[in-house]
């Protein structure tokens, strides 16, 4: 059994701020709800969140549980595939977040009103940077699934083989 290594540790840190953010945007999607006129939009969002939450989630526990050759339960496999498939359409929601954002940008980059209200060019750059982070995360998250689904399946097949090889 091999030891993890730096790259999937970088992952696992990715996994971990890609969480965190999450976590936030769906929080904050709550309370869209009641503040909002329409609440089917922070409802969409926290569906959306929601599932790419468990599947960052559920990429950890592969990594902290799987990783490098226990291989997956069939229960696993089948929550993966479907997983992923949901997280790869979400690419479009979480870019339509990056576009939905993209108004903030110019108030932003405003230096008469940074000065003025502070408060208010706080949220607004935490916003904008928050849609591209998880954006960008999840491309490195949705990569980095695949890559882990292939490692541990190559890793699993390698020890089988290998029980079979030794010569006694």
């Amino acid at each position: 059994m091999k030891g993890i290594t730096t790259g999937w540790k970088a992952f696992r840190t990715v996994c971990i701020v890609q969480l965190i953010l999450v976590a936030f945007k769906g929080m904050f999607s709550l309370r869209e709800i009641f503040i909002q006129a329409n609440a089917l939009v922070g409802f969409i969002n926290i569906i959306a969140y929601t599932l790419v939450f468990i599947f960052v989630y559920h990429g950890l526990s592969m990594l902290n549980y799987n990783y490098p050759d226990v291989p997956l339960s069939p229960k696993q496999k089948r929550w993966f595939n479907i997983l992923y498939l949901l997280n790869f359409i979400l690419i479009a929601f979480l870019f339509a977040q990056i576009v939905n954002s993209w108004w903030m940008v110019p108030f932003v980059f405003d230096l008469i009103n940074i000065s003025k209200n502070k408060g208010a060019w706080f949220y607004l750059t935490a916003m904008v940077l928050i849609s591209w982070g998880i954006f960008i995360m999840h491309f490195i998250f949705l990569a980095g699934m695949f890559k882990l689904r292939r490692v541990i399946y190559e890793n699993t097949i390698n020890t089988w083989y290998d029980q079979f090889d030794q010569k006694t």
